[in-house]
């Protein structure tokens, strides 16, 4: 198959498995290799073997270390990347933070390609602190931008801070409170222009095309829904921008039309509700329709939840 047939039948972006393809991405997710071994029709020794390769490449830290790939078709954040590139100072800490979904990781990234010296970039989720440290410290030659990545706690990073020496860019779905002497720099869903010029990249469709802007006031302007939105149109070769307006109209339907192979809005949006605190998940619902259908708030809730 071509990696666009291969895409149809995954569900997996193009992007996707052309990075993986050429080593740009060295440990890609489960779920990404579970729907690739169903497309490829993988026998259960098959499927056992893909998933060693990619615990192998972990367990080495070429994925943990190395900065990912930027994106080919980064849109907007002009005024984040000023702030985050001003910062790139030794013994600065910034700290980026919003909910899921809105791009923190792929802002970082981008910003990150710009700076002139050595970058390191830890994925922390789940990590303790001790772990986090190990794979830091798995990094050999010195980091002269470290990026601590999708942090859940203080407790996590804390004891690297202090030695650190280079710049330090941590992002987290918390404000992390505990933790002084940060630069903060609050990320949300895009602006609605930068978000219809971001979807138009992904899918290839005119701008100006109202069913786009449609589209995405449907995703809520929020990257990780744009991008799902996205690559379910350019996997399915008979639609067109108006039908997937129709689809995501139905408000009942919308999230689980918001998938599309690894990118899935309702199960990263469900992990991040489960894991908030009461407060927390206060301000979600009140903030977005996506996480009221996930907290089962309304007509059609609790089935889409």
């Amino acid at each position: 198959m071509t990696q666009r047939e291969l895409a149809v039948k995954s569900g997996v972006s193009v992007r996707a498995i052309s990075d993986m393809e050429r080593g740009f991405s060295s440990a890609p997710q489960s779920r990404t290799l579970d729907a690739l071994a169903g497309a490829l029709g993988l026998d259960t020794a098959r499927r056992a073997a893909l998933a060693a390769a990619a615990r192998s490449s972990r367990d080495r830290g070429a994925g943990a270390l190395a900065l990912p790939r930027d994106l080919p078709d980064f849109t907007g954040r002009q005024d984040v990347l000023e702030l985050l590139t001003a910062g790139f100072r030794p013994g600065t800490v910034t700290l980026v933070h919003g909910p899921p979904g809105v791009g923190k990781t792929a802002v970082v990234v981008h910003a990150a390609g710009r700076f002139a010296g050595r970058a390191c970039f830890a994925d922390c989720r789940g990590l303790t602190a001790a772990d986090v440290a190990a794979r830091v410290g798995r990094a050999g030659a010195p980091c002269e931008l470290l990026v601590l990545d999708d942090v859940e706690s203080v407790a996590q990073v804390e004891p690297l801070l202090p030695g650190a020496g280079c710049p330090v860019v941590i992002t987290s779905r918390r404000a992390l409170e505990g933790l002084g002497g940060l630069r903060r720099v609050p990320v949300g869903p895009l602006p609605p222009p930068d978000a219809a010029r971001m979807l138009a990249a992904v899918t290839g469709v005119p701008e100006a095309d109202p069913d786009l802007r449609r589209v995405a006031g449907y995703c809520e302007f929020l990257p990780l829904a744009l991008r799902a939105a996205g690559n379910r149109l350019v996997t399915r070769p008979g639609w067109t921008i108006g039908d997937l307006a129709v689809r995501l109209a139905d408000e009942d339907r919308r999230l689980a039309h918001l998938t599309a192979g690894d990118l899935s809005v309702q199960r990263v949006l469900a992990g991040a509700y489960a894991a908030a605190s009461p407060a927390e998940r206060q301000a979600l619902v009140a903030g977005s329709w996506l996480f009221r259908r996930i907290a089962g708030d309304g007509p059609g809730g609790p089935a889409a939840a």
